[in-house]
């Protein structure tokens, strides 16, 4: 390891995926939480035979905190990958995480 030649003047974040590419991370990530809840015909459908998300949904995610865009996420799922709850309110998708 070089030693450091003088004090840091400046620091570079990567907000926007232009270094590190977390955005396909991220995406496959969210697709995970559905876990079996997502029929696999959803996965052999361009984008998401690449785990990404559609654009149609990611526009509406993109700026938002989790607690803001996990309902968005959810009626998402519900109306195109058919994810749904049973007549007594039992949703087939995993419980949110404890916050």
């Amino acid at each position: 390891m070089s030693e450091a030649k003088g004090p840091i003047e400046a620091i570079l974040f990567d907000m926007d995926g232009t270094l590190l590419d977390t955005e396909a991370l991220s995406d496959k990530a969210l697709l995970m939480a559905f876990g079996e809840s997502l029929p696999q015909r959803v996965f052999e459908q361009p984008p998401m035979s690449n785990h990404r998300i559609p654009w149609e949904l990611k526009k509406q995610l993109l700026g938002l905190r989790g607690t803001e865009w996990a309902p968005i996420t959810i009626d998402y799922a519900k109306e195109h990958w058919g994810v749904s709850d049973d007549e007594d309110g039992n949703s087939d998708m995993p419980p949110p995480p404890a916050m």
